[in-house]
């Protein structure tokens, strides 16, 4: 009885823990969400950028903030202990979001006629689940972290 009760309170506060970033990520993501559709329009109006190459530019710039706010602010697990192959592991991450967010954005823009601006929009909304869970589950995840290496490593605050 005491291992269900104990089980399910971590459940709960796995859970708690969950929401909390989910709303941090959410914070997060807006700003960056907000950098990168600044940049896409900047570079496609006043730079003369083509909407496919400035939504690449403005998406990796974006991410790099992201990675910085996520890491210290939002996920206190790391399950990478060596930062260098944790950064190749969010770049992969990356890399897949930026497929689904280019890849949309450019469908919904030449298929289907939308205004590129209006694709970013559509496409954020796809590529922000995909980038909260894979990078949640992969590298900020106690679960898995003790599945693969055993305990987890607590990130160390910023600054």
């Amino acid at each position: 009885m005491k291992k269900i009760i104990s089980n399910a309170i971590a459940l709960t506060v796995e859970k708690r823990e969950t929401i909390t970033q989910a709303g941090k990520y959410f914070v997060v993501g807006g700003l960056c969400t907000l950098i990168d559709f600044l940049l896409l329009f900047v570079l496609t109006r006043f730079a003369g950028m083509h909407y496919i190459m400035a939504s690449i530019i403005s998406f990796m710039s974006a991410t790099a903030l992201n990675y910085y706010l996520c890491t210290f602010w939002i996920f206190r697990v790391r399950t990478v202990e060596n930062r260098n192959l944790e950064i190749f592991y969010y770049a992969i991450i990356t890399a897949v979001g930026l497929g689904i967010n280019s890849g949309l954005i450019y469908l919904l823009t030449s298929y289907l006629g939308f205004y590129f601006m209006m694709s970013k929009l559509m496409a954020t909304f796809v590529t922000y689940w995909w980038n909260f869970g894979a990078r949640k589950y992969f590298l900020h995840s106690k679960v898995h972290k003790e599945k693969f290496e055993g305990s987890p490593i607590e990130a160390q605050p910023a600054g």
